[in-house]
């Protein structure tokens, strides 16, 4: 009979032991994220771990008071004396404490969501004593703040997550995921077209065919239009299509709705804001009182997913 209480008392004690290790290894914020999006197992395991203090306490309080009478009657049965001792340590040790400990961090969810009522039997059965030591660790610890990782090991996360042989994130999807992360490391200044490199329009201009034909082998959708050495809009070709253009001029397509004026310091992920808030394409760089360069929609995006867009050309 003491054998059959002995192997009973094993299990508790493993139970206890590995409950506690694996359950409070359990990050609350990865338990909480599965259980939004619908985990069953994690539904269950988070009202327990949700409450740490108290869960700890109760758990240690049982695994110590099995563990108390488990050397009890373990000297009943392998008697007095070291060999005695080492019989029963090595028994409590290995069965009570290093198997179950090993097998439940592993599948600690899991085990956590399969004896999930047990653990609240187990609370509430110790509860008495449980429950106000737990306050007074509360009190003392204060809450569990949730933890936010910096951009910088959110990277790294994604990276490795990627590098994994089980991922299921692609290289594109590691691209866009890194670009997001990366648009507030940029400024406008650099990921512009640089003055130099800009097409524009003198607002004065004449559309002459030869100037629409020149347009077109340049392949771009938008040109900057200027007066006075300043961008004041926008001209788009598609609206040039159909028109007889001999008696017309730039400036009579001029479109000063289009264009946003941003400063080079902006970073790309507000100009991206503003831009998508304001349903604008093209934005004018400027530095100071004079203009610098131009950048588009497909400048952000080509950083976004970390290539070029062909097809377009920037503006």
């Amino acid at each position: 009979m003491d054998i059959v209480i002995v192997l009973a008392l094993l299990v508790a004690s493993g139970t206890f032991s590995g409950l506690t290790i694996g359950l409070m290894s359990l990050s609350i914020d990865e338990v909480s994220r599965l259980s939004d999006l619908g985990d069953r197992n994690a539904i269950k395991v988070l009202p327990i771990i949700k409450k740490g203090n108290l869960l700890l306490v109760t758990l240690l309080l049982g695994n110590t008071a099995v563990n108390a009478t488990l050397s009890i009657f373990l000297g009943g049965v392998v008697g007095e004396g070291v060999l005695a001792g080492v019989i029963s340590t090595a028994l409590i040790l290995i069965f009570g404490e290093i198997i179950p400990a090993a097998v439940l961090t592993k599948h600690a969810l899991f085990a956590g969501a399969r004896v999930s009522d047990l653990v609240r039997v187990i609370i509430f059965v110790f509860y008495p004593i449980a429950a106000p030591i737990a306050m007074i660790l509360d009190r003392l610890l204060g809450e569990q703040v949730p933890t936010l990782l910096s951009r910088k090991e959110l990277k790294h996360v994604i990276e490795t997550h990627h590098s994994s042989d089980n991922s299921d994130i692609d290289a594109l999807d590691r691209d866009l995921l890194l670009g997001a992360l990366s648009l507030q490391e940029k400024t406008a200044k650099a990921i512009m077209t640089p003055r130099d490199r800009v097409h524009t329009l003198k607002a004065k201009d004449r559309l002459s065919q030869k100037l629409v034909t020149h347009m077109k082998e340049l392949g771009y959708t938008r040109f900057p239009v200027t007066r006075r050495d300043k961008i004041v809009g926008v001209l788009n070709i598609k609206h040039l299509v159909g028109l007889e253009l001999d008696s017309l001029k730039v400036e009579d397509f001029i479109d000063k709705t289009k264009l946003l004026h941003i400063h080079s310091d902006l970073k790309t992920d507000d100009m991206l804001n503003q831009m998508i808030k304001k349903k604008i394409h093209m934005a004018v760089v400027a530095d100071g009182s004079r203009w610098v360069g131009v950048l588009t929609m497909e400048d952000v995006l080509e950083e976004l997913v970390g290539q070029e867009i062909t097809d377009e050309f920037g503006h």
